[in-house]
């Protein structure tokens, strides 16, 4: 029988969260799927663990390798993927209930390459509870039909745990193994969307996110914040090479402003969350200046993108009057998109 789904999970010293993760993927309706476990040199109890649930479940296969992130954790599982689509879950999160159903069902059924949907994110409190963050889903969105603006408009944030993909789209496709320390994601996906236009989004939720107070979505670190500011380059880079390939001539120049905005929006963020110091906040915006220079493009104005939320306005605001430290006293709740 042809294996139907391969989710991949790479894992890094899990041992409190991989079983939650693994129940809630292995409840998934899909009786041909596999689990490609792929640890990445841990030192708890986590190998221990990965194969236990291995001998309770043949759907589960354990892969292990000396740490080397989850990049390449996440390429060694691509490389023994055998289903015909792909998913991708991390080793504290969880899938919802029906969650890989919906995504293969419309898959099949809308014959495309990519299947988006909405998620849930929920933040540590310094107390240790995490607290739901809100934010407005999306409208139903086709790539094909609406336009490639209007997709990444309606899909949010550019990650691979809450999507779905065709194997065959991403046979010479890699995570950049560079990019230890975040926006990973972000370059995959924009180098997905180079070779296809058949993608879909669905405003359901299929993924719940923790973000902990060590997760590596959050900045610990100047070592980490310098890491995304060096990943600005690749970042950009296939965004702008994406949009030349999806977007016709006429709406080429807006939508690399849109980018370009969310680029500007997503290192305020990392800035103010992460306390970072002076000299560094002048070597990361320095940094993107001299990213954003090499690709030629209309100057950034912010009253082309007003309709946007009213934060990633204010930001470009601030970036144009090179302000950008009054960013940190705006609220830090991610209510809107």
């Amino acid at each position: 029988m042809t294996t139907q789904l391969s989710v991949i999970v790479p894992v890094y010293n899990a041992a409190s969260t991989l079983r939650d993760a693994v129940t809630s993927i292995l409840a998934q309706n899909i009786r041909s799927m596999e689990l490609l476990l792929i640890d990445d040199g841990s030192t708890d109890e986590t190998a221990s663990i990965c194969h236990e649930l291995s001998l309770r479940d043949p759907r589960v296969k354990v892969i292990a390798q000396k740490n080397a992130g989850i990049c390449a954790a996440r390429n060694r599982g691509l490389n023994a993927a055998s289903g015909a689509y792909i998913a991708f879950c991390d080793d504290d999160d969880i899938l919802l209930s029906g969650a890989l159903r919906l995504l293969l069902n419309t898959a099949q059924s809308e014959q495309a390459d990519v299947v988006r949907a909405d998620y849930e994110l929920f933040r540590e409190n310094a107390d240790g509870t995490y607290q739901k963050q809100k934010h407005s889903p999306g409208q139903v969105c086709r790539m094909q039909k609406d336009g490639y603006a209007a997709f990444l408009k309606n899909s949010g944030p550019q990650f691979v745990w809450n999507a779905l993909y065709r194997r065959e789209i991403l046979a010479d496709i890699r995570f950049d193994e560079r990019c230890r320390y975040g926006l990973e994601d972000f370059i995959f996906n924009m180098a997905v969307y180079r070779k296809t236009d058949r993608a879909i989004y669905l405003p359901q939720a299929v993924y719940r996110h923790f973000e902990g107070a060590q997760s590596t979505s959050l900045c610990q670190s100047s070592k980490a914040l310098c890491a995304r500011v060096r990943a600005l380059n690749p970042w950009m880079e296939s965004e702008y090479a994406a949009i030349q390939q999806r977007c016709e001539e006429s709406e080429k120049s807006t939508v690399w402003l849109l980018r370009k905005a969310e680029a500007v929006t997503f290192l305020m963020h990392q800035l103010r969350d992460a306390g970072a110091p002076a000299a560094l906040r002048k070597y990361a915006w320095r940094t993107l200046r001299e990213v954003l220079s090499r690709c030629p493009s209309k100057t950034l104005d912010f009253l082309q993108i007003a309709g946007e939320n009213k934060k990633k306005t204010a930001a470009i605001l601030l970036y144009q009057l090179h302000m950008q430290r009054l960013y940190d006293l705006l609220s830090s709740d991610d209510s809107t998109r």
